[in-house]
């Protein structure tokens, strides 16, 4: 069973009932919708489609919806792209029409607050670069230092810009309210600064979600979040290391160390991490990736990531099942190397007090010291699965839950697998429900079940750990011993 997961982005080479049902069969552990492209309506019918094929697969499957956030993009250029050689003069001006290799259209709050002579301009992931020459009230003019392809709708990054922005906009909230008519697990939340920009999402959620409950992802892209990413981590269920406008905010040579450090931080405060962007990018065109990407995926999983995620290699590449495939190749290659000991002293989650930590820490290490085959927990929220999977256990995670929410949810949580269960139940129908999950696949052949519980289990916080052991299958494995080593005979042939 693979540990780490796979997170999809969909769109125009997926966003097909049969191209999503095959994502699955290749992997994908959940999907993401990215609404800063596309109408509502699109939005709403792959939001619909993303539902229906994960009911038919009967997978849990966890639907990520990400929106814009205060990140500026370039309008709608002709043709959907335009190339820009070195020298070339470029105007970014508020006039809607399309744009060309003159000019384009750009809403940014002050023209002359954004840039001043000389000050850098990127646009998409920092590929080309342009140098302010003037800046009026309704208009930059630019010259281009390093040319390349702009697409319709890229981002541009003003490094040296003082713009006050929204990290949950209106148009932020207008993309969730829509998301949240259809259902969605988790909102992705664009270009946070600091705990007070997601506490602002949560509780627009909490009043809107009607007692739904969706979690946050806060994307780090920015460098100021890095200095703020405990607080962060206090407030989101999880981050994404968003590399490609991150690594804009960053020094490049940097940047591998940055994500170590956040990735470390999110399992320490147990809290689920995403690698992200360009993790495969070459397999946009090609149906095998390159060998550093295959080796920074493999580092991504050594790193201790949640999961790690494909972007315009699933939504818009040639190759998008193919991409799954390596990464699931590449991550279970990787996983049976990878050493949790020196993760699991790290794990403190900030939320100090109670038992739960401790008995987490508790079926870890006997499920260790038995050879378990699984460690089966009960949940209600999803916190006592993420805690234990945060100690990165040698054996996968079974979450019982009766809250599809939670189980959709822990889709993006390392190692955890989760499966419906009664709303109530006692210790006795909780082992009869882990001995009933013997059979899963990926599950060891051999070895005992370890359940943690509550005990007495109604409305009582995870406090027990036990061993379950499949009575058949050691009665069969004794048959099995007799009949190897004793001698055979004619009688006790007969006998048999």
């Amino acid at each position: 069973m693979r540990r780490t997961k796979i997170l999809a982005t969909v769109g125009p080479a997926t966003d097909r009932a049969d191209r999503l049902a095959r994502l699955l069969e290749s992997g994908t552990d959940a999907f993401r919708l990215n609404v800063s492209h596309g109408s509502d309506e699109e939005h709403a019918a792959t939001l619909r489609r993303l539902h229906e094929v994960s009911r038919k697969a009967r997978k849990e499957v966890a639907l990520v919806v990400d929106v814009q956030g205060p990140k500026l993009r370039i309008g709608e250029i002709a043709g959907g792209a335009v190339r820009l050689a070195r020298g070339d003069r470029w105007t970014l001006d508020q006039d809607p029409a399309l744009g060309s290799g003159y000019r384009t259209f750009v809403e940014i709050p002050s023209f002359e607050r954004a840039a001043r002579r000389g000050d850098p301009v990127l646009l998409g992931d920092g590929d080309v670069q342009l140098r302010v020459e003037s800046a009026t009230p309704t208009a930059i003019e630019t010259r281009v230092v390093s040319g390349g392809v702009v697409s319709s709708h890229a981002g541009i990054f003003l490094p040296r810009a003082h713009l006050r922005t929204a990290a949950f906009g209106a148009k932020d909230r207008a993309d969730a309210a829509l998301a949240l008519k259809e259902g969605f697990d988790y909102l992705a939340l664009s270009f946070v600064r600091n705990e007070a920009d997601v506490l602002v999402a949560r509780h627009w959620l909490d009043e809107q979600a009607g007692g739904r409950e969706v979690g946050i992802i806060a994307k780090i892209e920015r460098a100021e979040a890095l200095g703020a990413i405990d607080g962060i981590l206090r407030t989101a269920d999880g981050i994404m290391v968003a590399r490609g406008d991150l690594g804009i905010e960053v020094p490049l040579e940097r940047l591998a160390l940055e994500q170590k450090m956040l990735v470390r931080k999110a399992n320490a405060a147990g809290r689920f991490s995403i690698v992200a962007t360009q993790m495969l990018r070459s397999m946009l065109t090609s149906p095998r990736p390159t060998r550093a990407e295959a080796t920074d995926v493999a580092n991504a999983v050594l790193d201790g990531a949640d999961a790690v995620m494909l972007s315009e290699e699933s939504a818009i590449g040639q190759y998008p099942f193919e991409a799954v495939v390596w990464l699931d190749r590449i991550a279970r290659a990787t996983e049976a190397r990878f050493d949790p000991k020196p993760w699991r002293d790290l794990v403190r989650p900030q939320q100090k007090g109670g038992s739960e930590l401790p008995v987490a820490r508790a079926a870890v290490d006997l499920a260790e010291n038995v050879h378990a085959r699984a460690i089966v927990t009960p949940t209600h929220s999803g916190r006592t699965a993420r805690l234990i999977a945060a100690l990165r256990p040698t054996c996968p995670v079974l979450a019982l839950s009766s809250s599809e929410s939670v189980r959709r949810r822990l889709a993006l949580v390392r190692a955890v697998q989760s499966f419906p269960a009664a709303a109530h139940s006692d210790l006795q129908s909780l082992r009869t429900r882990s001995l009933e999950l013997h059979g899963v696949e990926g599950l060891a052949p051999a070895g005992p079940i370890v359940l943690t519980a509550g005990y007495p289990v109604e409305g009582r916080p995870t406090n027990l750990v036990t061993v379950v052991e499949d009575d058949r299958a050691r009665s069969r494995g004794r048959r099995f011993r007799r009949r190897r080593f004793r001698p055979r005979t004619r009688n006790v042939q007969q006998q048999q």
